[in-house]
């Protein structure tokens, strides 16, 4: 994942771009129940699109502060071994996981380019940091802090660099076309039910006291001491 919430322009080894596009809404979301069951497929999509605008194929260098994308996965997987054997620090693939957490998840230079791989690491992380809540409002802020947590390690400072409010952004233009236009519709028809919003319940509560400013969601309050690794619930 992505230590440091600036942009960042992308060096494109090779030129064969339709060979290595980024995955559909559709193939996403596919991979996503069969790979991280346990996390909700809009959620493991917004953070994807915010780490790799949902290309498999890349990879930032903390060390050298390079982006890299490649269209050949036996070159994506030369460059991960050399970089890792220089002792480098970097993220890689779908997800953008961090070297750091392979060995704990189960990733190599060999498979952390795998769409799956990656969304089952990710999957792995969120669950681990997600301490559940109550009410739906309590388990969107829980949501959050295991989203900063999945970039920065900490259960705040994702919300401090901007991290979650781009996942926030990014989940709101996750709304999929309508399949005809309005003037092809009966105008006495009822209009088609609104999709599930997974950020809904926790907006509404926070749009009550006004935006957050440019630096987006407000920073959380510490969590609750008295919950256990055991208390952690899936979403």
């Amino acid at each position: 994942m992505l230590k440091a919430a600036g942009s960042f322009g992308i060096i494109f080894l090779m030129v064969q771009p339709s060979e290595a596009a980024p995955l559909s809404p559709a193939d996403f979301s596919q991979l996503a129940r069969e790979c991280a069951p346990s996390v909700a497929p809009s959620t493991l999509a917004a953070i994807a699109k915010v780490e790799s605008r949902s290309d498999p194929l890349v990879l930032h260098d903390n060390t050298t502060d390079e982006t890299l994308h490649w269209t050949d996965q036996a070159d994506a997987r030369r460059s991960v071994e050399d970089r890792l054997v220089a002792g480098h620090s970097i993220d890689v693939g779908l997800m953008q996981v961090n070297s750091s957490n392979f060995a704990m998840l189960g990733l190599t230079s060999s498979n952390a380019f795998e769409p799956c791989a990656s969304l089952s690491a990710a999957a792995r992380l969120l669950v681990r940091h997600f301490t559940g809540g109550n009410t739906a409002q309590e388990e969107q802020l829980a949501l959050r802090r295991a989203i900063s947590a999945y970039n920065t390690g900490n259960l705040k400072r994702g919300f401090t660099n901007g991290y979650v409010r781009r996942v926030e952004l990014a989940a709101q233009q996750l709304v999929p076309p309508l399949a005809q236009s309005a003037k092809n519709q009966d105008h006495d028809e009822q209009s088609p039910e609104e999709p599930w919003n997974v950020w809904r319940s926790y907006d509404n509560t926070r749009s009550a006291g006004g935006a957050g400013g440019s630096s987006g969601s407000p920073e959380p309050q510490e969590p609750n001491e008295h919950r256990t690794p055991e208390d952690d619930q899936v979403f």
